[in-house]
């Protein structure tokens, strides 16, 4: 099972998978025809020790009149780059709606 954690500005929309979600299945949430994949720390969508993820947003958000600024995704962002020495232009911000794919853990007991 996995789960993609949509993220809207300050809204996150948790949609449950029984494969791992794929970029077609992205394109619906994102709302975009190219995807840009980056790393984030989000240790609560993690399931590394490092609190890292994978993140997917639209490619071309900077084209997009409509696309406003995601917030959040952008403080998970550069503290990926603060603790890994990456660094992105002065003043970078990620807009419009950005995707973490998550696989359940199987609890063992």
């Amino acid at each position: 099972m996995y789960k993609l954690h949509v993220i809207r500005g300050e809204t996150v929309e948790t949609l449950e998978f029984t494969h791992k979600p794929t970029f077609d299945d992205m394109y619906k949430q994102i709302g975009c025809s190219m995807i840009e994949m980056s790393k984030a720390y989000y240790p609560h969508y993690s399931n590394r020790k490092d609190g890292y993820v994978d993140i997917y947003f639209d490619e071309e958000f900077l084209m997009k009149e409509s696309a406003k600024p995601n917030i959040g995704a952008t403080v998970a962002w550069k503290k990926w780059q603060d603790k890994t020495g990456h660094m992105a232009l002065p003043g970078s911000v990620l807009h419009g709606t950005v995707c973490v794919i998550q696989k359940e853990q199987n609890e063992t007991t």
